[in-house]
């Protein structure tokens, strides 16, 4: 488990389908993603599958994050593995990090993803970088990236959105 001031951060279990379902069947949330929200409660097992498989493969996941306080649910932050060729790369650690909307603008993606690269920085001595892809009109992201440390490379198009590509060495 990791801590922020005001996080628990742990990796998912099969049990927390309904609360990824929450949000990641929020159309807002997909705003700035692919406005492909999910439908079922089976698509979001079938998500969290996919990330016990990051876990076990790769030693890295996306992880949920609650509310220390309350224990609420607020989102998701954490590394991948990717292994889809993005800005002609492949095999790469993006950070990434979903966090439902009553919680925007409160610093939370921040928090998390400094905590999250100090994690893995003194943890994983195998990952000697670490990339943010975000939309170019995602201000918000733009400036979590930039206050994590991260520096913008290149702007590139995939599946026609126009994205920009952040590095950490």
């Amino acid at each position: 488990m990791i801590e922020t001031k005001r996080c628990l951060i742990r990796k998912f279990k099969k049990s927390d389908y309904k609360s990824l379902f929450i949000l990641d069947s929020n159309q807002e949330v997909h705003k700035y993603l692919y406005n492909n929200p999910i439908t079922t409660f089976q698509d979001s097992k079938f998500y969290i599958q996919k990330l016990l498989n990051d876990y076990q493969d790769y030693g890295v996941g996306r992880l949920y994050v609650s509310d220390k306080k309350t224990k609420e649910f607020i989102g998701w932050a954490g590394l991948k593995y990717n292994t889809l060729k993005l800005n002609d790369r492949i095999n790469y650690f993006d950070i990434g990090y979903r966090i439902l909307p009553e919680f925007w603008n409160k610093g939370f993606a921040t928090e998390l993803s400094l905590e999250i690269i100090d994690y893995y920085k003194k943890n994983f001595e195998s990952i000697s970088s670490i990339i943010g892809i975000t939309r170019h009109d995602n201000i918000a992201s733009i400036r979590v990236l930039n206050k994590c440390g991260l520096i913008f490379c290149n702007d590139f198009t995939h599946n026609n959105i126009k994205l920009k590509w952040f590095e950490l060495t």
